[in-house]
């Protein structure tokens, strides 16, 4: 995660009221770098919002602009004036040149777009599991012994949605269907549980079934690459060759459609309708 700190550098405290010492020095380093991948992220779905291909929803944009306002909230009440839009800051990666010749917005989605939101969700998950420590429970009375709470308090609520609406869009997230988690991965519990401390155990499916689930989630094209990148980690060793093949199958049965060389899309056969490819 990008974090707009220098190296080894850090804050020092007062555990005079540890409440505003936890917001000192571990929420707002958090939310500063945090509030830079929200920033990117609200202006690439801005952008992403005008192709339906590539599946943002005006509620998801606004969730990412309610979360960004919440913490310039908090930070305001707090007091961190510290910048957060630094040069250097980390937030890089690459994109598939035969993608983005063939289909320059998936290209924008895959390469970009969905890479800074798995970022962005790591880092929401630490925001929630330290503001859920520094907002009383309802009923509590105790909110007047932590500094700023209404605010915190406004965070945890946009964190939290925000959140949901990233387990929609991302592929092969957790998600909840009547009562029931993913088909391809499952936990025991709400998605949010590990950011809280909770336990939850891990279903993995056969690497097919894993790949045929991943094809489903994906809403536009995508090439091998992604559905590597959306499988559990470790789950698979050396999985680059059988997704391949569980790909090339796929296209044979008339399922996927290949778009080009390493590019498909989900294509469902219908009744009495031709094999497009094999």
């Amino acid at each position: 995660m990008a974090a707009p700190a220098l190296p080894g550098e850090r804050i020092t405290y007062s555990l005079g009221d540890p409440a505003l010492a936890i917001q000192k020095t571990v929420l707002g380093p958090l939310a500063r770098a945090t509030l830079l991948m929200l920033k990117v992220a609200e202006q690439l779905a801005g952008m992403l919002a005008l192709t339906p291909s590539a599946a943002v929803e005006p509620e998801f944009l606004a969730a990412l602009g309610k979360t960004r306002l919440s913490l310039e909230s908090w930070r305001t009440a707090a007091g961190d004036e510290a910048a957060y839009e630094i040069a250097d800051s980390g937030l890089t990666g690459s994109v598939s040149i035969e993608l983005a010749t063939s289909d320059p917005v998936a290209a924008m989605r895959q390469d970009i777009f969905e890479p800074l939101l798995r970022r962005l969700a790591d880092s929401l998950h630490r925001v929630e599991s330290i503001t859920a420590v520094l907002v009383p429970a309802a009923g509590t009375g105790n909110s007047a012994s932590v500094p700023h709470a209404p605010k915190l308090a406004a965070v945890l609520e946009s964190v939290r949605e925000l959140g949901s609406h990233l387990e929609r869009y991302q592929p092969l997230a957790l998600r909840q269907e009547h009562g029931e988690g993913h088909a391809g991965i499952q936990r025991d519990d709400h998605p949010h549980h590990a950011a809280t401390g909770g336990s939850g155990s891990w279903s993995v499916p056969s690497l097919r079934r894993a790949v045929e689930t991943a094809v489903s989630s994906f809403p536009g094209h995508f090439t091998g690459r992604d559905v590597i990148g959306v499988l559990p980690p470790g789950a698979y060793q050396d999985a680059g060759k059988s997704v391949s093949n569980a790909l090339s199958a796929m296209v044979k049965s008339g399922r996927l459609l290949r778009v080009s060389r390493g590019t498909y899309t989900a294509h469902p056969p219908t009744v009495g309708e031709a094999v497009p490819n094999s």
